[in-house]
């Protein structure tokens, strides 16, 4: 009944991935790469397949020929080596900046070693959600303000209501931006690709607190914190793993580099899973008898130091990722903006059309991650989900989960409606609960 439809978006799809470089994506038989879960699993329903998820050829070539020594100094400083290469290898580098563990550990990793970095981007959603806003002017913007002397420029994009509504004005809109971890697409964010030019095929116009859209730099890169050590105990071995859903914030930039997902430096995350394997053994009760186990940081921030993690400003306003979702389409219903609710309402009923055993509950999609590589953290072998569990793990019931409980999550409550005239950034500023630091940068910003 939608095959033309899917068939149009998959190829437009196609065209979008290669276009802006992805180095993971969901391949179709004939090759194809889309870099839409939905999209993918659409696909999959439609012509009866199973798509794996997959690393860029030529960047799984270069993981191999990165790990062929099978050599490991924990004591040497993987990243460092990493920075000057791109560095080298880009005339700008920009890293997506939000405050957290990953993105201060990578700030650093610049200033610790003297080296500056082009630009920082960071991306905020819309005024409506101001308690996700909250962590990262919070956590961000005193960093920001610490380390100001060694970063070119600082960029501050601002997501406004009406953008949503033209993105949603479209029912196939969930099947179109680049998305991955998410079962539900969040109402309150197009992400970050609706900024850039040629990010994405689909024109939504020009940003409202933009005079025009920003252009990327065709021989620069973007760094994005992924990903955490998530490991898997199989067969009485120890692999460190990077799912397709680790890149639920993924943006859809040109040459986006996942800073310890990228062979450069996947040394640096084979030290870390080293690392959080040692506090699992000597401080969980683990079985290794077990067939089938599963270790994820999840938002465990207490564990961060166990991969040397930095220390983040006001680390207590930070919102788990399970907290931040549930709470967003809420947040519009408060804030009265009845127009988006509505359309993203008629996208959602055309993807129940599409996936109709999914109005019950989106189990029988979100069970169903995908695995661009293992790599076994003793040895440093290499291999591709096919290659190692070509047809799923052995003995699944017995497997072992690690992470945050829903239960855990901490909830924070919606925020009444505001005005969102005038100047977005001078505002988040002066929300900010350091009264002192916000004049120090009302001041920098009004020069």
């Amino acid at each position: 009944m939608y095959r033309d439809k899917l068939e149009e978006l998959v190829s437009i799809g196609d065209s979008q991935a290669r276009k802006m470089n992805y180095h993971f994506y969901w391949q179709t038989p004939d090759g194809k790469r889309l870099g839409n879960v939905f999209l993918a699993k659409w696909y999959e329903k439609e012509f009866d397949c199973w798509l794996p998820f997959v690393t860029a050829p030529a960047l799984m070539d270069e993981f191999r020929a990165t790990l062929a020594d099978k050599t490991l100094d924990m004591d040497y400083n993987y990243s460092l080596d990493f920075i000057k290469r791109l560095k080298k290898e880009y005339q700008h580098v920009a890293l997506l900046y939000s405050g957290g563990y990953d993105s201060q550990r990578i700030l650093l990793d610049f200033i610790e070693n003297n080296i500056r970095i082009d630009e920082t981007v960071m991306h905020f959603f819309t005024e409506t959600d101001d308690n996700m806003n909250e962590e990262y002017r919070e956590n961000a913007f005193p960093s920001l303000y610490k380390y100001r002397d060694w970063i070119d420029k600082q960029t501050f994009l601002y997501q406004h209501e009406d953008e949503l509504l033209k993105h949603f004005s479209d029912e196939y809109a969930i099947f179109k931006r680049p998305q991955c971890g998410t079962i539900i697409e969040p109402m309150s964010s197009l992400q970050i690709e609706n900024f850039y030019n040629g990010a994405t095929p689909y024109d939504y116009g020009v940003p409202t607190n933009l005079d025009k859209k920003l252009d990327m730099d065709p021989l620069g890169c973007f760094i994005i914190g992924k990903d955490k050590p998530q490991l898997v105990y199989y067969k009485n071995r120890w692999y460190v793993t990077f799912l397709d859903s680790a890149m639920n914030d993924r943006g859809g930039l040109l040459n986006t580099i996942y800073f310890w997902a990228h062979p450069g430096n996947v040394k640096t995350l084979i030290k870390e899973s080293r690392l959080y394997r040692s506090y699992i053994l000597n401080n969980k009760n683990f079985d290794i008898t077990n067939t089938l186990s599963f270790f994820k940081f999840y938002d465990q921030d207490d564990l961060n130091h166990v991969i040397s993690r930095p220390e983040i400003f006001n680390a207590d306003k930070k919102l788990g990722k399970n907290a931040k979702y549930p709470m967003e389409k809420g947040n519009f219903l408060v804030a009265d903006r009845w127009d988006i609710v509505s359309k993203y309402a008629r996208c959602m009923e055309k993807f129940f059309e599409i996936f109709p055993e999914c109005r019950t509950g989106f189990d029988p999609l979100v069970s169903q991650g995908k695995f661009a590589w293992f790599i076994d953290i003793d040895n440093l072998e290499i291999y591709s989900q096919q290659e190692l569990i070509p047809n799923g793990f052995e003995d699944v019931s017995t497997a072992k989960h690690q992470g945050v409980d829903y239960s855990e999550v901490e909830y924070k409550g919606f925020k009444t409606k505001i005005n969102r005239i005038g100047d977005r950034h001078k505002r988040e500023i002066n929300k900010l609960s350091d009264k002192k630091l916000a004049n120090e940068l009302i001041k920098i910003y009004n020069t």
